[in-house]
């Protein structure tokens, strides 16, 4: 008979007043078992989560991984609004369960599915973004230090959200310019993987097979049956330049949408200031004097002017 296995998850993602559909168990360490803490089809009410805070550790079966995932995505946003956990933890939290949708997003990003995942993350960033003072700084003073596709994703939907919401950009709008940002690198899941972490500069030949990721991470949305050209754009469009030169379409000005210039931005300040394998982090302030200084042709500077306002406002820089 097959040994079931069990998966640790964060008790403070069982939402009071939701239902669950999987069982929740301890450790029973007397018997070297598990036992049932919550059963699946009950209600989680003000004893279950006065009696979780006696719980350390609370598991689910790995047969009932997708039911607990698909739990998260619908009760993240009620995270996000909840005023009785600290901020700094439920960004953390909300950051933690991105990292997994995107981690899952770019190994299958084929999968309906798996795209679909991310819109509960972009609304519970939103949520924490407008229904709480300190979010913004909290979400980034817990943006990734390392450069990875996956954690990039998520600290340019933070920026851009974050920017989208200061240049006055609200709901729907809103929600679509985060989808356009947490998929703008969409394409990189299609680009050899040892170009994607090559510890060095590219050659001239990668550099060219790089480029072509906004154009296949248009191809993979269009696949996917994403119509909204405020997306696509943001995700074909983010590294064209005002005075032209950028790719894959050459656009300037005001040819390059409004979003892509903001994610075009976003994206910019995040590969400077964080560790790549060939380079240190430079600071907020060392990052944003070279978009000023040496930029001025490639990102609309009345875009950058309002970032620098933004992070001003939330002590970043």
């Amino acid at each position: 008979m097959k040994q079931k296995k069990y998966k640790r998850i964060d008790k403070r993602l069982i939402t009071e007043g939701s239902q669950i559909d999987f069982n929740l168990f301890l450790t029973n360490e007397t018997k070297n078992a598990m036992t049932i803490f919550l059963q699946s089809d009950s209600a989680v009410n003000g004893d279950t989560k006065v009696k979780l805070r006696e719980v350390e550790m609370l598991y689910i079966s790995e047969d009932e991984e997708e039911q607990y995932q698909s739990y998260v995505n619908k009760h993240l946003q009620s995270i996000a609004r909840n005023s009785d956990i600290p901020t700094e933890q439920k960004a953390r939290l909300i950051y933690e369960k991105a990292s997994e949708t995107i981690d899952a997003m770019f190994s299958n990003p084929e999968s309906l599915k798996n795209v679909e995942n991310t819109q509960p993350v972009v609304n519970s960033f939103i949520d924490i973004i407008l229904n709480d003072t300190s979010a913004v700084e909290s979400l980034m003073k817990i943006t990734a230090h390392d450069y990875y596709t996956h954690t990039h994703s998520i600290n340019v939907s933070i920026y851009t959200l974050s920017l989208g919401s200061f240049l006055g950009i609200t709901g729907k709008d809103l929600e679509v310019l985060g989808m356009a940002a947490i998929l703008h690198d969409l394409g990189k899941s299609k680009i050899d993987y040892e170009i994607i972490n090559k510890n060095g500069k590219l050659t001239e030949d990668e550099f060219m097979q790089m480029k072509n990721h906004p154009a296949l991470g248009h191809e993979i949305a269009l696949n996917l049956g994403i119509s909204d050209e405020r997306i696509l754009s943001g995700i074909r469009h983010h590294h064209e330049k005002i005075r032209g030169g950028g790719y894959p379409d050459n656009l300037n000005g005001e040819h390059i949408s409004q979003f892509a210039r903001i994610i075009g931005v976003c994206d910019v300040f995040d590969a400077l200031s964080t560790k790549r394998s060939y380079k240190d982090p430079m600071s907020s302030f060392e990052s944003l004097k070279l978009m000023k200084e040496q930029m001025e042709g490639h990102l609309d500077m009345k875009i950058v002017n309002s970032f620098i306002k933004m992070l001003h406002t939330q002590g970043k820089s």
